[in-house]
């Protein structure tokens, strides 16, 4: 038996050692599956049965493929069995199945067992299953079998601590081979970095429960220390004597680095360094306590690039990258080492400066950061001149958090890039309009990301027919905090800071994503008017874009109607006349929305190859009052009528501008008379019931 087991394993095995390789076998960790010569299943371990799912008795005469996910391909397999066969082992990652039907990745070890004349025997896979074999000299020898090739580095000791036994992976983690361990106690690893306390802690729980685990350095043969997940396990006899202990370990270098890295990533902004905001929270309140207690201000700087946008658009975000990178660097140099300097994304910073006695003292360090900003940028190929917008706020006159002083800094800073004072120091006299218009402009910018923005739809009715004729996609914002922010204020700041061409883009994808939807739920959709602004007729590619986003969603064109108001800031029609035909021939409908408030030159009118005329809702409001309103509506809808165009009236509030709309002869209505705007699960409801 022994001389098989030396030859099995590799190694020589005492034979009153086979019981504590039982013991082994039945603890691990990992699960074990042995299969006979035609890898039919012999036996599975306990852990087998917890990581799998499956009892013993559901998986023997089985062969693996009961766990087979399909995840891999069958060229995968025949390389594996191809290093079988050739090696005599395989190791790799693996998906499975449990029992259940979840897929999971593990780490797979296959090993081919051979008898002393060289035949075949068995397949080990994992780790080896040794509880429910017919005879115990079989169970024994793959008790042998798990240790020697167990994963986890194994060693076995009497009850003086002298080492016993070890496995191969013990000497291949500590460097240790069996004939240099064995005699020694574990002592012989020990790295010194733990005191007295632990390892009394270690024996306490070992004589109280008979078992210790936890992560313990230790010291390889060639001095190097490294960390190791311990397991330490009493054995007793059957009268409760102590016979041995084992102790199974794994190294976790590559877990404790990989650790490291986390915690660095969560800590540190990855481009330039420095400490990011997570850190900033994580460090401020102790600063704050201590400048609490000395009596001390302390001034934190929020510092925002000016026009950084427009070198990413421009030169390209590796240029971007450069000067933030060159920008931190600039800012360190600033301050003093005691000072600490973060960024928080994009092109802000925030620089917090400790043990402030005076407000001069954060003006002062805030020049110096505008005075190197006069030197220029490196940005590969040119040299960029930059300036920053600086926001002051103190410790505890502005706030005792840290949240409190970067929100005050910010504002202060928003206040600076608009005055273009380079520095300015928060106060209580910026209004509360003013603060409200710039945390709208800021976290607009996120709202799309957010999910905060959302389409709904108005109806818009035929006046002869009475059925659905199309619907006014119209966008809303629903600020977490803040509630719904009303279009009329959000779609200004839009324009103001050109974010209107993105959130355009967006809604016109958001359109196109829905009518998707409708069609393939077979919901007859008319047509989706959606509006135009003219910061987007600014972009040169705008037709192309469209059609772009169209094409994308698979969308008919003929479906779209894009709608752009009378009034909508451009003096040079030429090129928007331009784009529209390009959008018109592409099978988009074109709509001049709340004509009458506009240009005056009706000229334009005859150049625009519109299809649909929109009534400002202004001349309804007295249509059924004013004679003057009624002869201008009359006018508007029998010009649009000599022109082919179709009329949409808008602002319908009322069964009597219904009803003079209908002798006027206006096409479509539209307003809350009708319906209010709604989301796309109440249009479906009440206007869009699939077809049968």
């Amino acid at each position: 038996m022994s001389g098989y087991l030396a030859s099995a394993g590799g190694m020589k095995h005492d034979e009153s050692l086979w019981p504590l390789y039982a013991r082994i076998y039945r603890d691990s960790q990992e699960a074990i599956m042995i299969t006979d010569g035609h890898a039919r299943i012999i036996q599975v371990n306990p852990s087998f049965s917890r990581i799998t799912g499956y009892d013993e008795s559901e998986v023997v005469g089985l062969t693996p493929s009961v766990l087979k996910s399909d995840c891999q391909s069958p060229d995968f397999y025949a390389r594996m069995w191809a290093a079988i066969h050739l090696d005599g082992k395989w190791k790799g990652e693996i998906w499975n199945r449990r029992k259940n039907g979840e897929v999971y990745p593990q780490w797979l070890s296959i090993s081919a067992v051979k008898d002393e004349a060289g035949q075949l025997q068995n397949y080990m896979a994992m780790f080896l299953d040794l509880s429910e074999y017919k005879s115990a000299a079989s169970k024994l020898r793959l008790h042998a079998q798990v240790f020697s090739h167990a994963s986890e580095g194994i060693m076995i000791t009497d009850t003086s601590l002298k080492i016993l036994s070890v496995n191969q992976a013990f000497t291949l983690v500590t460097g240790y081979t069996e004939e240099e361990a064995c005699g020694h106690t574990p002592a012989l690893l020990r790295s010194g970095r733990h005191g007295r306390d632990f390892y009394d802690r270690m024996w306490e729980s070992l004589r109280g429960t008979g078992r210790w685990q936890g992560e313990i350095w230790n010291r390889r043969k060639g001095g190097e220390l490294y960390p190791e997940f311990l397991t330490i396990t009493t054995l007793r006899d059957e009268h409760g004597e102590v016979t041995n202990y084992i102790g199974m370990f794994k190294d976790i270098t590559e877990r404790k680095q990989s650790e490291d890295k986390l915690k660095y990533l969560a800590h540190y902004d990855t481009l330039t360094g420095l400490p990011n905001r997570t850190l900033l929270q994580e460090m401020l309140p102790d600063v704050m306590e201590g400048c609490r207690r000395k009596g001390e201000r302390l001034g934190v700087l929020f510092i925002d690039l000016d026009r950084f946008k427009s070198v990413n658009d421009s030169l390209g975000h590796d240029a971007g990258d450069k000067v933030l990178r060159q920008m931190g660097e600039r800012l360190k140099r600033a301050v003093r080492a005691e000072d600490v300097v973060s960024r928080l994304g994009g092109d802000e910073f925030i620089v917090v400066l400790r043990s402030l006695k005076r407000l001069e003292e954060a003006l002062e360090s805030a020049r110096r950061i505008t005075e190197l900003m006069e030197r220029p940028f490196d940005g590969a190929d040119n040299e960029i001149y930059m300036t920053a917008s600086i926001g002051i706020s103190l410790y505890p006159d502005h706030g005792k958090d840290l949240e409190s002083l970067m929100r005050h800094a910010d504002l202060a800073m928003y206040e600076a890039k608009s005055l273009g004072t380079g520095a300015q120091v928060f106060n209580e006299g910026i209004s509360s309009a003013f603060l409200r218009k710039l945390r709208l402009e800021r976290e607009l910018r996120f709202a799309a990301e957010r999910g905060e923005l959302q389409l709904v739809y108005q109806p818009q009715i035929g006046l002869v027919s009475g059925r659905l004729e199309g619907m006014e996609s119209l966008l809303r914002w629903r600020h977490p905090e803040l509630g719904m922010i009303p279009p009329s204020e959000f779609i200004p700041i839009a324009e103001e800071t050109g974010l209107i061409r993105e959130i355009g883009g967006w809604v016109l994808g958001e359109a196109c994503r829905q009518l998707g939807e409708w069609d393939r739920e077979s919901r007859t959709v008319p047509a989706v008017a959606v509006n135009l602004s003219g910061r987007q007729f600014m972009a040169p590619d705008l037709a192309e874009t469209i059609r772009g986003i169209v094409r994308e969603a698979g969308c008919d064109p003929r479906q779209l109607v894009l709608e752009i108001t009378e009034s909508f800031g451009i003096t040079d029609m030429e090129p928007v006349i331009a784009v529209l035909r390009e959008l018109k021939a592409a099978g988009f409908r074109i709509a001049i929305d709340d004509f009458g408030k506009g240009y005056s030159a009706l000229g334009y009118l005859k150049q625009l190859p519109i299809d649909i005329l929109k009534i400002d809702k202004s001349f309804l409001a007295e249509l059924t009052t004013d004679p003057k309103s009624e002869a201008l509506t009359r006018a508007i809808i029998q010009m649009a009528q000599g022109m082919e165009l179709r009329v949409i009236a808008e602002g319908v509030e009322t069964h009597a501008q219904m009803a003079r709309l209908r002798e006027l002869r206006c096409d479509i209505a539209q307003g809350y008379y009708i319906d209010r705007p709604m989301p796309a699960g109440e249009l479906e409801a009440g206007y869009l019931a699939p077809a049968r």
